[in-house]
């Protein structure tokens, strides 16, 4: 046999190598896998022990053994250098007497290793255990594998399977083991990410506020612990409007903050749980990149915006060059301020509900199609969570406008019953009550003696008075309401309704501000009974304020209606009264007839409006009054 024989018989045996590896590269080893490879070994070994036999000659020199030695040194280290994988060879006492350089890369070993244990170069707790590769094969039995994760010397995190091979003499007996360290991050890296998705499904499913999903879901793909994208911004379709809008963003704004926000993550969560477990929604409200996002606003019409394209192709897009790839604009680079970001569609049914767009802005660390693929999966979940979460949401609205629905009809049928019965009530008491009156009147006019038939007369006078004003009161409330609407500025109706009362406020020591927006339009409305719950509210409030205090009142328009906040900075309405302060005759006042809120509540409903109050201790009550505009 010849020299080159004898190389292309190891060549021939690294080709089977490669295959091997390439074939089961990503996936765990199995029994076969080593059947494999240990066989390819033993090729190795006759060939080498072959050469050595061709090569060595009766004649032969020390100078030429040691030559003959040098080459198959060179041959060997020639294929375990091509082999891809890392090698090393133990002693019965499971100490190194070779190893590749590929090993000594992997596990970032400074000196070589020949002469320690293994233990000192894996650093694994399994040495002289039953569970040891090593041992295993010594003992004649099959090779456990062992998966441990390293730091390589390039700093690279790798997951690497460990597995024994027995090296035979010439007698057939086991001297050496020869240990096989195989890269198997990619494999782990798929199963851990296909666990992810499980987990951060099975998370989702268990939310249907909107605002905290789309928070959970972006967390998730900025989080370390799961996609650790630096940056992620989440759009919607609406459909009403034909547009993509920007809802919510998670990331950073700065290398600074992006670095402080890691520190203090790394600090206080220990895994992906606890992230999830103990989420602040309201941390990145005000954030400048959330604030940016909210304004991104893209017709479903424009396809040259990526975002648009993303979402009616249905397919990720990933953009590496962002200033020279024509499917990005420069409005939406120079929002973006990266030149390498993806885009993965949100789709519900087939059908595409939003887009995320993430990036590695403060790292950048390149986007892989793999990496990609797993979000792409992720987004499927997520867009099905926000599909359900949108469609609990109509299902709630629907609830509550019945339930409000429901309830108007029954306080309007009680209403109207109490109307009915108080109007009989009213007629029959205004007679005698006139009576009684007229008769005090005139007795009021003599003189007595006795100053306590005076006093006495007096009190029957300023009683029937106030009986009076209740009957008026009762009245108002009984009778139908007309209305007379004609086209006004709610605006210019408080601004007189502040001047009629603008005596009072002085006299109570109230301090008036006023927020009025100049471009509120002009609605239809009946402006005496809209003044009258003004003055209703506006008294309301000053009383609530015995000692003075502030009244701000705001009015601002929608785009359906138009809102007026009367704000006082009194005592605050207990929460388990609010809701029964629109009763009739209902009040927390002494003196009070408990009939001013339940009028200006009937008004303002029959103007196809509502009242919402709000009250905390401590800082008063509000009263928000909806007005539509059309």
């Amino acid at each position: 046999m010849n020299n080159y024989h004898s190389t292309s018989n190891f060549n021939t045996t690294i080709s089977r190598l490669r295959d091997l590896l390439n074939e089961y590269r990503g996936r765990p080893l199995d029994e076969n896998l080593s059947e494999k490879i240990e066989n390819a070994f033993l090729d190795l070994e006759a060939g080498i022990a072959g050469q050595g036999a061709e090569i060595t000659k009766p004649s032969e020199n020390t100078e030429q053994q040691k030559e003959r030695r040098k080459f198959e040194r060179r041959n060997k280290d020639k294929i375990v250098d091509a082999i891809g994988i890392g090698l090393c060879l133990l002693n019965k006492d499971l100490k190194v007497t070779w190893a590749n350089q590929t090993l000594c890369d992997w596990l970032n070993l400074k000196d070589s290793p020949v002469g320690n244990t293994c233990h000192d170069i894996y650093h694994c707790d399994e040495i002289g255990t039953a569970v040891c590769p090593a041992v295993n094969v010594f003992n004649g039995n099959v090779s456990n594998i062992i998966e441990t994760w390293i730091e390589s010397k390039n700093r690279k995190k790798m997951c690497v399977h460990h597995v024994a091979m027995p090296i035979l003499d010439a007698d057939r007996y086991i001297n050496e083991a020869l240990i096989l360290t195989i890269d198997a991050t990619e494999s782990e890296k798929t199963v851990h990410r296909l666990l992810l998705l499980q987990r951060l499904g099975q998370a989702m499913q268990g939310i249907l506020h909107l605002d905290k999903l789309l928070h959970l879901i972006l967390t998730c793909v900025t989080s370390g612990y799961a996609f650790g994208f630096n940056r992620a911004l989440l759009f919607l379709i609406n459909k009403e409007l034909n547009v993509l809008n920007g809802k919510l963003a998670v990331g950073p704004s700065s290398h600074e903050e992006a670095h402080q926000i890691w520190k203090d993550i790394s600090n206080k969560y220990g895994s992906l749980k606890d992230i999830l477990d103990k989420l602040d929604y309201s941390h990145n409200i005000d954030t400048p990149l959330n604030t940016m996002t909210k304004l991104m606003v893209y017709s479903l019409s424009d396809t040259k915006e990526v975002v648009i394209l993303c979402a009616k192709e249905k397919k990720p897009i990933i953009i590496k060059e962002a200033h020279n790839d024509p499917r990005v604009t420069e409005e939406f680079r120079k929002a973006l301020r990266v030149d390498e970001f993806v885009c993965v569609p949100l789709i519900a049914k087939n059908k595409p509900i939003g887009v995320i767009v993430a990036d590695n802005a403060y790292t950048g660390e390149p986007i892989s199609e793999d990496y990609v693929n797993i979000l792409t999966m992720f987004a499927n979940q997520a867009a099905l969570a926000i599909e359900n979460a949108g469609t609990y949401k109509r299902l709630e609205d629907k609830i509550n406008q019945l339930t409000e629905t429901q309830q108007r009809l029954i306080r309007s049928e009680k209403m109207a019953a109490i109307g009915s019965m108080l109007s009989y009530i009213a007629h029959e008491i205004r007679n005698p009550l006139v009576t009684i009156g007229g008769f005090a009147k005139t007795l009021s006019r003599f003189t007595f003696t006795d100053s306590k038939i005076t006093t006495n007369i007096d009190i029957i006078i300023e009683e029937v008075k106030r009986l009076e004003k209740i009957l008026n009161n009762i009245t108002d409330f009984a009778k139908p309401s007309t209305l007379e609407k004609v086209d006004m500025q709610i605006c210019e109706v408080m601004e007189n309704t502040c001047i009629l009362m603008e005596n009072y406020f002085q006299e109570k020591n109230i301090k008036l501000h006023k927020e009025f927006e100049t471009d509120v339009p002009s609605i239809s409305i009946d402006p005496a009974q809209i003044k009258q719950v003004f003055l209703n509210i506006l008294i309301n409030a000053v009383e609530a304020m015995p000692d003075g205090g502030d009244l701000n009142i705001s009015i601002k328009s929608g785009i359906e209606s138009i809102e007026i906040d009367i704000t006082d900075s009194g005592k605050s309405i207990p929460q388990d009264l609010l809701q029964n302060i629109f009763d009739p005759f209902f009040t927390t006042k002494p003196n009070g007839t408990g009939v001013g809120l339940s009028v200006s509540l009937k008004i303002i409903e029959n103007h196809g409006g509502n009242i919402a109050v709000e009250s905390k201790h401590g800082k008063g009550t509000r009263m928000s009054l909806i007005l539509p505009i059309k």
